[in-house]
């Protein structure tokens, strides 16, 4: 860094509404506070001789005037042999303001759209004065918590620039460039979709603004030449960081509970299915006790009244026991499926790391345990069919 002061050019020939004696007064002043020189540009049309000595160009958002196509090619020029500029509209953009800022921004990855931004919760008073609090950790972030950007529009930003300041989920339009910024050759550009960011009795009442125009200035008068992470945005990282571990804690404390309450079920369903094992086996003994006196009822008819009944009313035996033992081994064999899945699945959280391992062999040691007594009796049943059938 040289040991000259930095001189800071405010266009004013473009018909700008922020303007270096009025609007931009107090930034001014809180510019040179900081040691930069501050002087307006008014030598019409924009010259590259007038613009050697500059460090920063700013254009305060041009009203109902554009850049002619040389002049264009000046600020271009002068980006890539090192200067910095400052681009700054409002909302509508080129369209609303009848400007062609765009034509100088696009060529460096950054265009101004035809949008007003609106925030009905994160505001200072009015939904169309958002407090910006999506921050990119950034030089010109540098110790700032938020920014107001009264009557932005939004940026349109390419692989070529790099978005530090985005409207929130609640914004209209949600999660859109609102400030930006790229590199070019040896200089730097910086676009706000608000000159009013920096007004005075405006945005530079607020603390984050002031501070947020040093870092500006700083940044693309080349005085900050390494990139600094925003403290601001590391606390807010290391918040989110703590914020997603304590979800993911509690969603595996709820998930373990639920497949302890999963494995617990399995064997309250198991001593129902036995209730309800001794209640079919009484219904059983009554259908057989109904079809031993509808046989015998059968015989005594033909016997004495010559008048043939079917007897066959129902299965016999033997019959009704082989169709229960097969409709208790397409159980058991759905029974078995589930806890082996139920099995599996614990095994995977525990192998991922999401289960404890004293939850993890409490409930393996319960599931192989149900199983094998599955299996058992499975094996029971099918031989049990083997005997009927044979």
């Amino acid at each position: 860094m040289s040991g000259r002061r930095k001189l800071i050019l405010f266009d004013q020939t473009q018909n700008e509404r922020g303007r270096l004696d009025t609007t931009y007064s107090e930034l001014a002043k809180i510019l040179q506070d900081n040691d930069f020189d501050i002087e307006p540009y008014t030598e019409f049309m924009i010259l590259a001789k007038n613009l050697e000595n500059a460090d920063t160009l700013v254009f305060g958002c041009p009203n109902s005037s554009k850049l002619r196509p040389a002049e264009i090619d000046v600020l271009k020029r002068y980006v890539q042999n090192g200067g910095g500029l400052m681009l700054l509209s409002l909302s509508g953009g080129d369209r609303g303001l009848m400007n062609n800022l765009s034509q100088v921004s696009k060529g460096f990855g950054i265009s101004f759209e035809n949008t007003a931004v609106r925030d009905d919760r994160n505001n200072a008073g009015l939904p169309t004065m958002p407090i910006i609090t999506n921050l990119l950790s950034h030089p010109v972030t540098e110790d700032v918590q938020d920014i107001l950007v009264p009557s932005s529009c939004t940026l349109n930003v390419t692989s070529k620039a790099t978005a530090v300041a985005s409207t929130s989920d609640t914004a209209d339009p949600p999660n859109k460039p609102i400030i930006a910024i790229a590199e070019a050759g040896k200089g730097r550009v910086l676009c706000i979709g608000s000159y009013e960011v920096f007004r005075k009795g405006g945005g530079m009442k607020h603390p984050g603004n002031q501070a947020f125009a040093v870092n500006a200035i700083r940044w693309l008068s080349g005085e900050i030449r390494t990139a600094r992470p925003s403290k601001v945005v590391e606390e807010q990282e290391k918040k989110e960081e703590e914020m997603q571990a304590k979800v993911s804690a509690k969603a595996n404390a709820e998930m373990e509970k639920t497949m302890r309450r999963l494995v617990n079920a399995v064997f309250d369903l198991q001593k129902d299915i036995g209730k309800l094992d001794k209640k079919i086996v009484n219904v059983e003994k009554n259908i057989e006790m109904l079809r031993d006196q509808f046989q015998d009822f059968a015989e005594k008819t033909q016997s004495q009244l010559g008048v043939m009944i079917p007897a066959r009313q129902f299965l016999t035996e033997e019959e009704n026991q082989a169709a229960e033992i097969e409709a208790d081994v397409k159980a058991l064999e759905k029974e078995i499926k589930s806890v082996q899945q139920l099995r599996d699945h614990i095994e995977e959280r525990h192998s991922s790391g999401a289960m404890a391992k004293d939850i993890f062999t409490e409930q393996s040691e319960k599931l192989e345990e149900r199983l094998k007594r599955l299996e058992e009796n499975m094996e029971k049943k099918r031989k049990e069919l083997e005997t009927i059938i044979e």
